[in-house]
């Protein structure tokens, strides 16, 4: 008996620990930019900054041509409506497709309100933030906190809410990338 509750034991932490590395999201469809993005056609909807001094705007186009990624997850740890389904895609990504090294790599996030937030890639990179374009099968925008939300997977991960709250910059404007 005992033996079989050790047993038991050794598979829960076991299937736990694995369960970390599972990704907290789904692709819809691969993508990338190869190479330099390409210039914004229609409304500038992002503008990022790179270490090196680089800077881009994004149209919508843009965005979309990189891996499409989807994040079922309420977006407030106290909220009682049913978890929303965001579409859009992973930061990470904007950061390999520019080439930004992420040795001691600082995150700075600015909103249309001006809001500021400023954070380690290293902090940011395990909880694998999306740049959301898409609720629910409707583009966000602007009443909708959009047109992009960096969303976090808190249905997944339960971050501390004290700690990771002020991440869900909405009505995003600029990524600046710093060293």
């Amino acid at each position: 008996m005992v033996r079989r509750l050790i047993t038991l034991g050794f598979l829960i932490l076991l299937l736990a620990a694995c369960g970390g590395k599972k990704p907290t999201y789904k692709v819809i469809r691969q993508g990338s930019w190869h190479g330099t993005p390409p210039a914004p056609v229609g409304e500038v909807l992002l503008t990022v900054s790179t270490p090196d001094g680089r800077s881009y705007d994004l149209d919508r186009k843009a965005l979309e041509q990189l891996t499409w990624v989807e994040r079922t997850t309420r977006y407030h740890p106290k909220e009682q409506d049913p978890p929303a389904r965001f579409e859009g895609v992973l930061l990470k990504q904007i950061i390999e497709e520019l080439h930004v090294p992420t040795a001691n790599l600082r995150v700075k996030f600015i909103a249309l309100d001006d809001y500021e937030l400023e954070r380690p890639w290293s902090q940011l990179a395990p909880l694998e933030p999306i740049l959301a374009l898409v609720q629910d099968g409707r583009q966000l925008n602007i009443d909708d906190y959009g047109p992009v939300r960096v969303i976090l997977p808190y249905d997944r991960l339960r971050p501390d809410p004290t700690k990771y709250n002020g991440l869900w910059v909405w009505q995003l404007r600029v990524i600046d990338f710093r060293n």
